[in-house]
């Protein structure tokens, strides 16, 4: 099979799945174990309806009450949007002040930094329209931003699998 037939195939699987996705199927609790574990792993926030007309739905992991340790994910999937995923994506960058471009997730993929600012996290655009936005709190004071990208592009290789399962 060639790598052409493979990567269709895996678009193919996404975009039978799309509409409805929930975030928080799109990742369990032991993979958000595997960033934290010795967390106290909650879900506080579950969204299984867009929020607003970008169609966003988040889940919201927290990993620990006192530490800023945390995993959200928000994503965006075109036929919920009112405006185009493709666009989220390229119009979010503009408000990033060092974007980092990212190899080996999804279509396109850029790192926004960490923290709790506009644009954090790793968004991930992927070939079946789906938008993907991952925010890793590593712990207060954390600014190791190696590890942040790698912890987030990690995650966001899982959803994107779990989204080709059909989880």
């Amino acid at each position: 099979m060639t790598r052409f037939s493979k990567m269709l195939i895996g678009t193919i699987a996404v975009l039978s799945y799309l509409g409805g996705t929930e975030p928080c199927k799109l990742l369990d609790i032991g993979d958000i174990k595997g960033v934290f574990p010795s967390g106290d792993i909650k879900i506080t926030m579950n969204e299984t309806k867009p929020a607003n007309p970008l169609g966003i739905k988040r889940c919201f992991w927290e990993a620990s009450e006192n530490d800023m340790k945390f995993v959200q994910l928000s994503i965006a999937e075109e036929s919920e949007a009112k405006v185009k995923t493709d666009y989220q994506f390229d119009n979010n960058k503009q408000y990033i002040e060092n974007v980092q471009y990212i190899a080996g997730v999804g279509k396109s993929a850029y790192y926004g930094g960490s923290g709790l600012k506009m644009g954090a996290g790793l968004h991930v655009l992927h070939e079946s329209g789906v938008w993907i936005n991952i925010t890793v709190g590593l712990g207060i004071g954390n600014k190791d931003e190696n590890k942040h990208i790698e912890t987030e592009k990690a995650l966001a290789l899982k959803v994107i699998e779990n989204m080709q399962k059909g989880q």
